[in-house]
């Protein structure tokens, strides 16, 4: 009887390994917004911290030598969940709509839907809409049709910066906020759902999408996560070479010779600025 039991036992464990094998890896894809290569692990800036992205690096590949489709939200993240670049899509700017350039298109998360996954996410994936045909499901509402839970914001707008003219993005901005995580919500309330997510069972294998906002503009996230970057610690960016966008086409010219630096500069913010950015992307960590 005893061989018959270890035989049998055997058996049970090269069949749950066999349907171990069989089924397909579950997917966990996250994606920060406006966050470059201010990353411990990458070493953008020396005080940037980062450990839960660190650690998460330690234990996988680590591209250090990346670059994104476009130099704008929305063809960027378009081209990465359609896999086609902004020169045959067609969608090259933040204005356009997505389903008018691109009606047929099947993206990422459809796409594992129609391969046995259950498609599920939260947050910012693509350019503030959710696309509710491509998911099974998605927080808060994908009949909305709008990625962001609530979040928290001052009443009276602009803190910290003041506003130039009509030229300046509405969002330039930043706050050290007198509210816990959960009062902030927003980022808080997608990385809550998505814990409850990978807490569940699943009868199918699952691709889930974690989007987080911060560290785009405004900078307003709880104070603690200012605390580790005293003002009078904050070191200057990494230097840009001067002549650096001469080479560059016209249109990113355009683009990337804004006014924004030096208006921080003439309201002599810069190290603010720095404090705050360091402070979201601590945050989203």
């Amino acid at each position: 009887m005893k061989p018959i039991r270890q035989f049998l036992a055997i058996g049970a464990l090269l069949c749950a390994q066999a349907n171990a094998a069989a089924r397909p890896p579950n997917v966990l894809f996250i994606a920060l917004d406006d966050l470059n290569d201010w990353v411990g692990c990458l070493g953008g800036h020396p005080q940037a911290k980062t450990p839960n992205l660190d650690r998460l690096a330690a234990s996988g590949v680590l591209f250090r030598n990346a670059y994104c489709a476009a130099p704008s939200c929305n063809p960027s993240r378009t081209a990465i969940f359609s896999g086609l670049p902004p020169h045959r899509s067609g969608l090259y700017q933040n204005p356009q709509k997505m389903r008018e350039v691109m009606p047929q298109a099947e993206l990422l998360p459809r796409y594992f839907s129609r391969h046995g996954y259950t498609a599920t996410g939260s947050g910012k994936m693509l350019h503030y809409i959710i696309d509710p045909q491509s998911w099974d499901d998605y927080f808060p509402d994908k009949a909305t049709d709008n990625p962001f839970p609530r979040t928290f914001h001052p009443a009276q707008r602009p803190v910290s910066l003041p506003r130039a003219g009509p030229w300046q993005y509405v969002e330039t901005d930043w706050a050290a906020l007198d509210v816990t995580d959960e009062q902030f919500g927003g980022d808080w309330l997608v990385t809550k759902w998505i814990g409850e997510q990978l807490q569940r069972a699943h009868p199918q294998p699952f691709f889930l999408a974690c989007g987080i906002y911060r560290p785009h503009e405004p900078w307003f996230v709880p104070k603690q996560y200012f605390e580790p970057f005293p003002l009078e610690s904050i070191q200057p960016g990494p230097g840009v070479k001067e002549g650096d966008l001469d080479d560059v086409p016209p249109t990113g010219q355009r683009i990337g010779r804004n006014r924004y630096f030096a208006h921080i500069q003439e309201h002599k913010q810069w190290k603010q600025g720095i404090q705050a950015y360091l402070a979201s992307i601590y945050f989203a960590d």
